[in-house]
């Protein structure tokens, strides 16, 4: 049985996972990022809209806020450094009866107190941005964008690998243990163990259990989301949104770099990962997308799904997770629970968090 020894080990090879690896090669060596996949980001990391969130929609305070707001500048810096496809368009948050208008009014006021810019336009203003919207009013929110994630996930990659970051690809983690002054995880079926000071369970889907096999329990629910892609509507001008819900942004225009268009995605609980779509909802979809942009029925069909993990709270926000265990007697060991939306927007400041709860909390000795 072969044993590697590191002084951080990365669980997880998501666009988190990655972000991370790259951000503590700049300052530390001896690092391994393991994932059960044959290569990076093949769950939520590429199933999304591949939006760049303004941060308008979090409450002032939250993790999300605070990590998209941030996410958002330097993935625009990272990307105009390392060429990284990408587009600045913006977002419209539509409303289509003036009864709404003071739901948009709230929503102004919490993209203000995120520091996100942003500005409330009549029906003209809207339309000189995407004459194709029908609204009333909307929120202009001109930092949103979208990005090639394939790309950014790439470009980490590289970036980790030039700094002699270890990637082991093809390995899924079987248990972990505390083991001398870190902890130890068996790999596969156990031929292989990996020692390492510090754990870093950026999991994603399963990274409540990986939590779990050291004894920490977070309750975690699976929403799925369907994307439909249009066939009569390209190259908008900007990305086009419905108000928010509790639980999501609702079902929104998705844009692609190359000027297709998509919809979605919707949210529905389900208890496993299955990523199999048909047009079950259709009628749905079409219902909520002609409240902002006319469309018919047979020019959007079925095209992906994705799946984002929700911690079970009892009130109606779920924040992100991020925190060395040392409370629960496992310092050194950082748990990731929960990133959903808008965790690609904020992969890069969640990075520089973790960095800096090992360098406050000096878990690890240059």
């Amino acid at each position: 049985m072969r044993e590697n020894q590191f002084n951080i080990c990365i669980v997880g090879a998501g666009v988190i996972g990655l972000a991370i690896a790259y951000k503590l090669s700049k300052y530390y060596n001896d690092i391994i990022v393991l994932d059960k996949e044959s290569t990076f980001g093949q769950h939520i990391s590429s199933r999304n809209s591949e939006v760049i969130h303004s941060g308008y929609y979090y409450p002032p305070n939250s993790l999300k806020s605070a990590l998209c707001v941030n996410g958002n500048n330097l993935l625009y810096e990272f990307s105009n450094k390392y060429l990284i496809k990408h587009k600045n368009c913006g977002k419209l948050v539509a409303i289509d009866n003036l009864k709404d208008e003071s739901k948009l009014i709230k929503i102004f006021n919490s993209a203000i107190k995120n520091n996100v810019e942003c500005k409330i336009l009549n029906k003209d203003e809207s339309k000189n941005i995407e004459s194709r919207i029908k609204t009333e009013k909307s929120l202009w929110l001109p930092s949103a964008g979208i990005i090639d994630s394939h790309g950014l996930m790439s470009k980490l990659e590289f970036l980790s690998k030039r700094n002699n970051v270890s990637f082991l690809y093809n390995h899924l983690v079987k248990s972990i243990s505390k083991y001398k002054n870190g902890y130890q995880l068996l790999l596969n079926d156990n031929y292989e163990k990996i020692n390492s000071k510090i754990v870093i369970n950026a999991g994603g889907l399963w990274a409540h259990k990986i939590a779990q096999m050291v004894g920490i329990d977070y309750e975690v629910d699976y929403y799925k989301g369907d994307y439909y892609k249009c066939r009569s509507i390209r190259d908008l001008n900007c990305l086009i949104y419905p108000l928010p819900k509790i639980k999501s942004l609702g079902v929104h225009s998705v844009l692609s770099l190359n000027g297709e268009v998509s919809f979605g995605p919707n949210i529905y609980k389900i208890n496993d990962v299955d990523y199999t779509i048909d047009d079950q909802f259709k009628h749905k979809f079409l219902n909520q997308i002609n409240k902002y942009i006319d469309i018919k029925s047979d020019n959007i069909y079925p095209d992906f799904s994705g799946i984002r993990p929700k911690i079970k709270f009892n009130n109606n926000f779920n924040d992100f997770i991020i925190s060395n265990e040392k409370q629960k007697g496992l310092n050194k060991f950082i748990n990731l629970i929960g990133i959903d939306s808008p965790g690609l927007t904020s992969s890069l400041a969640i990075a520089d968090y973790v960095s800096k709860i090992i360098k406050n909390e000096k878990l690890l000795i240059k």
